[in-house]
C-alpha cells in the first residue's frame, strides 16, 4: 500500500481560517492602539501651545496675541496667532488639527488675563482642555465648558 505524507485540504483550511482569526484581532487592537497614540499627540500638542502662550505671556504680558475661536484647518492656525511665537503656536496649532480635526483656542473673558485650549481626543469623543490657571481635564463632552481648563473655567 502506497502512503503519502501531507495535510489534507480540510486541515489546510482549517490553519488558514485560525490565522485569519487570529490576524483580525491584530488588526483590531492596533487601530485602538492608533487612536490612542492619536489621543497622546493631541494632549502633547495642546500642552505644548499652553507653553507657548506662557512663554508669550512673560514676554508681552499678555495672553491677547490668542486669537479666540475654532480651528478646522491648518489655514485658520496660520490666522490664529500673531506675536512673538507665532511660528511655534502655528505649526502646534496645525499638528493638533492633523490628530483632533479641530481645536479651539480663546477665552469668554479677556484674553488678555487669561486663556483657555480645547481638543477632541478621537479615540473618546471629549475634549482635553488646559488654562492659564493650570487646570487640565479630559472629561468634557462640549456641552458646558465648565470642566477645568475649558471655555468657562479657564
Amino acid at each position: 500500500m502506497k502512503t503519502t505524507r501531507g495535510f489534507t485540504l480540510i486541515e489546510l483550511l482549517v490553519v488558514i481560517a485560525i490565522i485569519g482569526v487570529l490576524s483580525s484581532v491584530v488588526l483590531a487592537s492596533l487601530s485602538s492602539a492608533r487612536q490612542r497614540a492619536r489621543d497622546s499627540a493631541v494632549k502633547a500638542g495642546v500642552r505644548q501651545l499652553a507653553s507657548v502662550m506662557h512663554i508669550e505671556y512673560n514676554d508681552s504680558n499678555s495672553f491677547a496675541n490668542l486669537q479666540s475661536g475654532w480651528d478646522y484647518t491648518a489655514a485658520d492656525c496660520n490666522n490664529s496667532f500673531a506675536g512673538n511665537h507665532a511660528v511655534n503656536a502655528r505649526a502646534i496649532c496645525t499638528s493638533i488639527v492633523a490628530n483632533a480635526g479641530a481645536i479651539y483656542t480663546g477665552n469668554n473673558q479677556s484674553l488678555s488675563n487669561n486663556f483657555s485650549i480645547m481638543a477632541l481626543l478621537p479615540s473618546t469623543g471629549r475634549y482635553y482642555c488646559v488654562g492659564s490657571s493650570g487646570g487640565t481635564s479630559d472629561t468634557e463632552t462640549g456641552s458646558t465648558w465648565s470642566s477645568a481648563g475649558c471655555y468657562a473655567n479657564p
